[in-house]
Formats: C-alpha cells, structure tokens, sequence
C-alpha cells in the first residue's frame, strides 16, 4: 500500500505514521473538520481514537503511531505544511519504489527493507530523504504547500487526508478527491481567505492572549501602489489586523490572532493574491544557525535541546535554533549539540540588506535576458532590407513572445492576482494592457502577412518587447538604489562578528554569536566592540561617530560602558558584557530606525489617495485617445480602416505604458528611509516618519535642567549641619533615603557620601519616592524625608536660604519635619548647551526651560544659557511640565517639542508634539524613550541637525511630488499625440519609468552629500 503524505518520515528508532482509515460519510468523503489523532498509544485499548466529530481511525496492531502534532500538515485543519511534510514525501517516493512502479526510475536500484507482512519497513532509505530535503525546503521558505506537489507527482493509490483514490483519477480532482489540501471544499471562491480557525470570529484588539506579531521580509515590490495592495489583501483577511510594510527596505509586520489562523496560512495568501514572495523572520533576538543534514535537522526540530523555543529549516543544510539565554547560554547550547550537527553555519548579513539584494539580482537576471531577445527583434525592425519579411516576423514572434514570457511574472501574474483576488487595478495592469494591445496586433498582422495579405500597418513586435525591457531597466535601476540607500543606512552591518573571549587559559577568538552572559571580552586596538560591556581593566579611545556623528573619540577607562560596533583606538581593554549580540544598543537603534521606515507620514496618505485615482484615470484616457484618434485617422486624415486602427493603437499603447505613478509611489518612502538613516548616523534616532516631516515645524523647544541642559552628574559642593544632630546620624540617614537613586541628586549624594564617611546606612522602611519632590521613608517609628526646601518646609531655615541663594541645588534631610542637614549641589551645564540654544533662537524658535528644582537654581542657569526669565519656571512636579507644555500647545500656530530625560519627565514628552529624549545618560528612562518621539544619543547638538533633517526631507519630497505632476502631465501629452509636431514613439515609452524614477531617486540619495551635521542647510 501507498505511504501517505501525512506520515512522517520512518526512522530506524521510531515508529512510522501508519495510514488512516476514516469513517466516511454517506458520500464517501471526509469531513472537512476531521483532526487526527497522533497520540502515541501506551496499550491496546488505544487502537482506535476518535476525532472531534466522532470519526474512528484504525491501526494495525504492528504499526502504533508516534505524534505528528496535531495541524503541523496540510491535512490537519489547515494547510500548513513544515519540515515533517518533506520526510513524509519522502516515504512516498521511497513507497513507489519499494512497491515496484514500473514508472519509477529508481526499480531496478533501489533496496528498501521489508517487514514480515510484506509492507514496507518504518524506514525512508537516505536516498530518498536527502533527494526530498533538496527538492521541498524552498518550499518551506516560499509557503508552498509540499504534499500537493508530492501527491501530484506520485503514482501513489493513496491521498494526504487518508481517502483512497484511483491513479488514473481525473486532472482535475484535487489531491484529496473534493476537498482541498485545506480540508475545505474546492467549490469555495478561491479569491477569499478561508482561515483554518473560526472564520466568522472578531478580532478583539483588547485581548492580546492569542494574537501574535509577525515580521516577514517581502520581495517583488516596487512602489506604495504595491505596498497599498499588500495591506489591502491583509485587511480583508480575518484574523489579521496592524499591518504595516515598507517597499523600500523590503520588510513589515502583522498582527495574527492565533485562535483564527496562523502566520503561515496569512503569509501564503498574501503571497498568493499579491504574487509577492513573502518570508516569515524566525529567531527572534536570540539564535544559532547551525548546519545539519536531513536526518539531524529533522530531529533537531523534533526533539529541540533544553533552552531552544523554536527550531526552524532555513535552507537544506541549515537550521535555526531560537534560544533562551537565560536558560542556556550560546557555547553551552553549541556544546550540547556534539553530534548532531556540523557545526555553526556561516553568519548571514543584515536580512533586510540580503532581501534587497536578492530582488537586485533578479531584476539584473531578468532584465538581461529580455534585453538579449528585445535587440534582435530591435535590429530586425530598423535594419531594412536585412533579411525578407517573413523571416524578419518568424524571428519576431518568436523573440518577441519569449519576452512576452519574461513578462508573466513581472506583469500578468501581479495585475491579474490584483483583480482577482483584491479586485482592484493596479498600475502593473496599465502595462498589461499597453503590452498585450502591442503584442496581439501584432501577432493577428504577423498571421495576415504569413497568408500573404498583409496589413497597411505591419506587426511591431520591437513595441512590446522594448516597452518590458526598458520598464524592466527602470525597476532595476530603482532596485539599484533602494540597495544602495538600505546599506547605507543599515546599522547591524557593522557589528564585529567576532570576539576575543577572556578565559583562565587566556584570550580565545571566537564567533561573536557564541558570547553568554557572564563573559568577559577583549577589544584590540582598531577593531570593533563585539557587543555592549563595561570597562574592567586598561584604558583607551572609541570612534563612536557611527553612532553619534562625532569624530573625536571617547575616552573609555574602567567602569565606562563600550558600545556595540564602535571603533577601537590605539589601546587595549577588557571588558565585561552586559548585553549579548542579539540584543544591543546597536539592535535597539536599528529596531527604532526599522519602525519609523514602516510608518507612514500624513504627505503619504496624499500621495495615496492620488495614486489610487490614477490607474483608472489613466485608463480612460487611454480610451479616449484610442476613439479620437480612430476618428482622426478615418475622418481627418482619410486612412484606411486597418491603418487607421494600428496608429490608434500605437498612441494607446504609447499613453498606457508611458504613464507611471511609481515616482508619487517613491516620493515621501525613499527619502523617510535616507532621512532615517541619516539622523541615525547622526546620533538622532527618529522613531516615526511623522516626526521626520513635522519637527522642521517647531516654534518652541521646552528643556528640562538636570540632566538634558546640565550633565548627568551633580558635585556637592557644600554640606552644613542644622540641628544639634551628630554629622554620623545625619549622613546615615542620608545614605539609606539615597542609595541606588537614579535621580542625579540621588546619584550624586550617593557618590559624595561614599567618598566622604565610612558611616553605614541607617535602616529605614517604606522608602516612597515623590517625584519633582524628594524621598521619605519611616525610621524608628519616625518620618524622614530628603528632597527640595519647599517640599520639605525648610525654606525659610537661614542656612537653606543662604545656599539656596547662592544658586546651588539643595537637598535637605528632616526627621519629623526638623532640619538636620543641608546640602548644596552644582550643576555642570553642557558645553554645548550655549550654542545650540543660541541656534534655536536664531531660527525664532522660543526657548523655555522647565524643572522640578528650586526656582532660584532654575534660575541660574537660565541665564547661564540665555533663556529669558519669562520663559523658566521651577518647583514643577511632572503633571505641571506636562500642563506647561499644553498651554503653549493651546496658542495658534505653535508646534512644541520638549526634551528631557528621567521618568518624571514621561508625560510632557508623551504631551508635546515632538517628544525628544536625551538618550545613552545615567539618568535616562526607558519610559521616557517609550513615549519619545526622537532619542538625541549626543545630546543637545540633535535637535538643530534633527531640525535640518526635517527641512531637507521635506524639500524633497515636495520636489518629489512637483517632478511626478510634470512628468506625467508632459509624457501623457507627448505619447498621446495632443502635441501634433513631437511624440513619443511607443516603443520608447518604456523608458518613462525610469525617467519619472530616476530624479525621484536622485532626489533622496542627495540628503548623503548634505553636510547636516555641521550646520548646512543645503537646497
């Protein structure tokens, strides 16, 4: 009997899937519901399981099934093949030989172990398995389903659901007779997405229990109309919501409820109905890829090793394993895999950098190959008299159809899917229809010239074909650049992909991939920093411009933190990690940086909507020229009917594949992905394209003072005694109220007292911080506070007044309200707080300065910087910088941007239109960062290069919108004849795409040569 293409592969130590026998129904098909049950069985009141409708599966007392999981094939409830499908096919083949087919070429040399009953042992010999893992894992990558093929190809008597069929059955049954591979009925409309779940259920966007986010790389994109029809198609499905795709650097993501479908059901019907090729990202953050071969990939995902969450089969040699570091660390895991693999495979670059390429190719592939038939047919065409008619049309049609087959998948197959399955017209359909109008009519003047009645007008078969060869060069060009503008911009290209791992035994390089928590690394000089760490012994300088934009290198010394990626100098330290590859600033930066390329600015939604008029627009213009010039050609210029159709058709087919709305598609997308990259360059991390677009409108910048006006950190300067208290006490209570602070007069105060007394905490209990306020705790029954003398009622003291005062920040210790110390703190204003102030202010952009420090301090260093009074203000808690904030909001024609740092800082950068945050200090908050809308790594010189960014973004993109306008209202107008004297010819009208691209592109790569760091605001 025929293997099943449910069955997994048999192996020598476990037991095969045996082939189900169901209960059928009155008409001898199996439900569509019908689950199978894959519980290993523990005894022989165990063989026969029931399903979910009550069917019964039987099995040979000899041949117990091992689990499969249940819905891991296409036969469960959806079709959702995976690795196990591949050794299932496997088996298949291995069945068709052992059963002797005499279409197998394989009879005569094929040897396969027998059973005693003469059926087929628990074993798919290696031939045929590693035949099979060759043959199926593309299409594992390309969401295809593996046991429809195999079952088409096999002679086998026995389908993948388990219903028996005949060899000779009709082409047009499916696999599993009336049913599809789904389970569902094959009578259902094919364009509608029928999920495996509970098709009819609601996606409840508050219960996030089943829903899963899933990122894809997507290839075969070429502007936002291709984008638009994507997020179309994912829209529509049920169980899908929040999705989200940039075309330009090729990657998005979707949010699947799990209870519905799954990610692999959504991802192959998107790539279905978009023609796009769609690739789930597995891993996560955390992964090995490690080679293997069939037979240990499959038990590498059959039986993961402790700490592995998820295995997957990249390729035929390669297997993904995700990890958990906290449970395993990476050599760990490597070391538990002795002998059952071959080892680490070789790193694989930025995925998105990877993904572009690969349409680069192709594009360069197929470009070629229609350029190497469009130019004979070319020469044929202009060359007269070179050869006869007829042999000029044979070689034409031939030539010409073979690029008309290059065209299928760039063109038909996208416009049709678009059609068919999302029913609208897209812009490939222009081309469809400008092509097919110029290959048909000259196929049907190729036929009248063959019978020796020729037309007026000949065949033009140079049309079509250079029409897809120079539309084809546009799009590669456009992939050239999209390229170029993705490497650019991409940060995890230039993390290190080694490491000099310390050990007792000494420094060992090893792959950066392979370092756990707990390691220590070496750092060489001029190379780059593996991943995060802090400094444990030596002392040198870092290049971190890739990071901030500053070319002076960093002094780094014990306890100073290293930064993934960054340049080594001249010296030499060891540092400990504190966070693995996976998962460092570098990551981070390029997560945010990936997020604001997927989100779309306001001047896109115009873009849009103008776009989506477009292709009909354009259609029916297409109409309109082909009836004037029809009549023009019978009435006016009295041509015959036949040359009167073939010159109308020649200005239709010009119109049609002349009009391109690729360069609208590009305008705001290419220069958000440039204008990201480069203010990530910078030391600007922009988290949304809105902010790119909007921030060249701010009028006033709000500054908190601790922390984003000044340094991080504080220097006590002053310490007095207030009360008949002994200095011990007072410093001990101060220790206990400020230990492991973060706030900078916590952190500062901690740093002092450490420095100064070896006087030990005191021991309080129910330590409160009050934010914008101070600390208070209870010790021995007392309360005990530190904070600002107005909280702490203390400012009337004489003492707390003097320092106060003197403009210094002041902390003031009380225990049941008493005074018992004070201290004065000074700030350190950054150094370049002067000058990006002064910038600001040159541009008319208001400047304030808001803080939770005494107003006298505030103050200070107001004048310090030029903020004029009117626009300080102190002694504010986070809701009144937050309602600050809004009343300069409130006023007409004010757009405002606060900075600041800490968490009490969260809610006026979440209220401001333009939240920034001062990143990579000690005080800094990751819910600050959360609710930022920009992270200034550098410090304050960000918001004027943030400010320029903006400007020259902005400006291109309203280029890009002016040049699309021109372009096509002066190529419409030529191609379609209106200007009388000048045309374009259609067989030039191809290259339109690249003309209408080209300065788009242009455009958005100019931002490179823009010295924006340095104050240029350039054209």
């Amino acid at each position: 009997m025929g293997a099943s293409c449910c069955e997994k592969s048999p192996s020598t130590n476990e037991p095969a899937v045996g082939a189900h026998d169901h209960d059928d129904n009155e008409e001898g098909q199996v439900h569509a519901h019908e689950t199978h049950d894959h519980r290993p069985k523990t005894n022989a009141s165990e063989d026969r399981a029931s399903d979910t409708h009550g069917h019964s599966h039987s099995h040979d007392e000899g041949a117990e099934i091992r689990s499969l999981a249940t819905g891991t094939t296409c036969c469960g409830t959806e079709e959702r093949c995976d690795e196990k499908c591949i050794y299932a096919a496997a088996a298949l083949e291995c069945g068709k030989a052992c059963a002797g087919d005499d279409d197998d070429p394989d009879k005569e040399t094929h040897r396969h172990e027998h059973d005693e009953g003469g059926h087929m042992a628990n074993t798919a010999c290696p031939s045929h398995i590693q035949m099979a893992v060759d043959k199926y894992t593309s299409y594992l990558q390309q969401l295809r389903c593996i046991c429809r093929d195999a079952l088409r190809e096999s002679s086998s008597t026995e389908i993948c659901c388990g219903k028996k069929t005949s060899r000779k059955q009709p082409k047009t049954k499916s696999c599993c007779g009336d049913m599809g591979c789904t389970g569902k009925n094959n009578n259902q409309d094919p364009s509608k997405f029928e999920p495996s779940g509970f098709a009819h259920q609601e996606v409840d966007l508050e219960q996030t229990g089943n829903m899963e986010t899933v990122h894809y790389l997507v290839s075969g994109m070429d502007c936002t109309s291709c984008a638009d029809k994507l997020m179309t198609i994912f829209s529509a499905m049920p169980g899908v919501s929040s999705p989200r795709v940039n075309f330009v650097v090729g990657r998005g993501e979707v949010h699947v409820d799990t209870s519905v479908t799954s990610a692999d059901e959504v991802l192959r019907f998107a790539a279905t109905a978009s023609n796009f090729s769609l690739v789930k990202v597995v891993g996560g953050d955390f992964y090995l890829d490690v080679l293997a071969g069939p037979a240990e990939a499959r038990k590498l995902t059959e039986q993961p090793p402790q700490g592995v969450t998820d295995a997957q089969i990249l390729d035929r040699k390669t297997v993904r394993l995700a990890y958990d570091p906290t449970v395993t660390g990476a050599r760990d895991l490597l070391a538990s895999l002795q002998g059952q693999c071959q080892g680490l495979a070789e790193p694989r670059g930025d995925s998105q950098l990877e993904n572009s390429r690969r349409r680069l190719r192709d594009q360069l592939y197929k470009t070629l190959l229609a350029a190497l038939f469009t130019i004979p047919v070319t020469v044929l065409a202009y060359a007269n008299g070179l050869v006869d008619k007829q042999t000029k049309g044979i070689v034409s049609i031939v030539l010409g159809t073979c690029v008309q087959i290059i065209a299928i998948p760039e063109f038909y197959r996208p416009a049709l899917s678009a059609l068919w399955y999302s029913h609208i017209v897209e812009m490939d359909m222009l081309v469809v229809m400008s092509i097919t109008a110029a290959y048909g009519y000259s196929v049907v003047a190729f036929g009248f010239e063959m019978g020796h009645r020729p037309l007026e007008q000949g065949d033009f078969f140079e049309t079509s074909s250079m029409l897809i060869t120079l539309i084809l060069m546009g799009r590669l060009v456009a992939a050239f650049a999209r390229v170029q503008a993705v490497a650019a911009v991409s940060l995890r290209s230039r993390l290190s992909s080694s490491a000099l791992l310390v050990t007792s035994a000494g420094a060992q390089e090893i792959d950066a991939r392979l370092l756990q928590y707990g390691d220590s690394f070496k750092v060489l000089p001029h190379t780059r920093v593996p991943t995060d760490g802090v400094v444990t012994l030596g002392k040198t300088e870092v290049d971190e411009s890739m990071l901030t934009g500053e070319s002076m290198p960093v002094l780094k010394k014990q306890g100073d933190d290293l930064i993934a990626g960054t340049l080594n100098g001249d010296g030499i330290v060891t540092a400990r990690l504190t966070r693995l590859p996976g998962k460092n600033t570098v990551t981070d930066i390029a997560q945010l940086v990936e997020e604001a390329a997927n989100s779309k600015p306001k001047l896109q939604d115009l873009a849009n909507k103008v776009a989506s008029w477009f292709v009909p627009i354009m259609a029916a213009i297409a109409v309109l020229v082909l009836v004037i010039w029809l009549a023009v050609g019978l009435r006016v210029l009295e041509y015959s009917a036949g040359r009167s159709i073939g010159t109308a058709i020649t200005y239709t087919v010009a119109t049609l594949a002349v009009a391109c709305p690729c360069a609208l598609g590009l305008a705001v997308p290419m220069v958000i992905v440039v204008a990201g990259g480069i203010a990530a360059k910078g030391g600007v991390i922009i988290k949304s394209a809105e902010t790119t677009e909007r921030a060249r409108k701010i009028t006033d910048v709000v500054f908190d003072k601790t922390g984003t006006i000044t340094e991080d950190d504080l220097a006590v300067v002053e310490q007095v005694i207030l009360a008949d208290v002994q200095e011990d006490e007072a410093v001990s209570l101060t220790r206990a109220l400020v230990a492991g602070g973060k706030h900078p007069v916590s952190a500062a105060m901690e740093k002092y007292l450490a420095a100064q007394s070896s006087v030990a905490a005191a021991v309080v209990s129910g330590i409160r911080v009050i934010p914008g306020a101070g600390i208070e705790a209870r010790y021995q029954e007392n309360t005990v506070k530190a904070g600002n003398a107005e909280w702490t009622g203390t400012s009337k003291v004489t003492e707390v007044a003097r320092v106060q005062g003197s403009g210094l920040t002041t902390l003031v210790v009380t225990l049941n309200g008493t005074p018992l110390v004070v201290f004065g703190l000074r700030t350190q204003i950054r150094r370049e707080a002067l000058g990006v102030i002064e910038g600001l202010k040159s541009r008319n952009i208001a400047v304030h300065l808001v803080s939770g420090d005494q107003i006298l301090a505030v103050q200070a260093v107001a004048r310090a910087v030029g903020i004029p009074p009117e626009n300080v203000a102190g002694h504010c808690t986070p809701p009144e910088k937050r309602d600050y904030v809004g009343a300069l909001m409130s006023a007409p024609a004010k757009y405002v941007m606060f900075c600041g740092d800490g968490t009490n800082d969260a809610v006026a950068v979440a209220q401001a239109d333009v939240g920034a945050q001062m990143g990579g200090g000690k005080t800094s908050s990751d819910v600050t960062q959360g609710a930022a809308d920009v992270v200034l790594m550098k410090g304050l010189e960000g918001i004027p290069f943030l400010l320029r960014v903006s400007r020259a973004a902005y400006q291109r993109m309203v280029f890009n919108f002016v040049w699309a306008a021109v372009y096509n209202v002066l190529a419409v107008t030529m191609a379609s004849g209106a200007w009388v004297a000048f045309r374009i010819e259609p067989q030039y009208a191809g290259a339109g795409e690249m003309v209408s691209v080209l300065p788009v592109i242009l455009a958005a790569v100019s931002m490179f040569v823009l010295n924006l760091r340095r104050g240029e605001d350039v054209q």
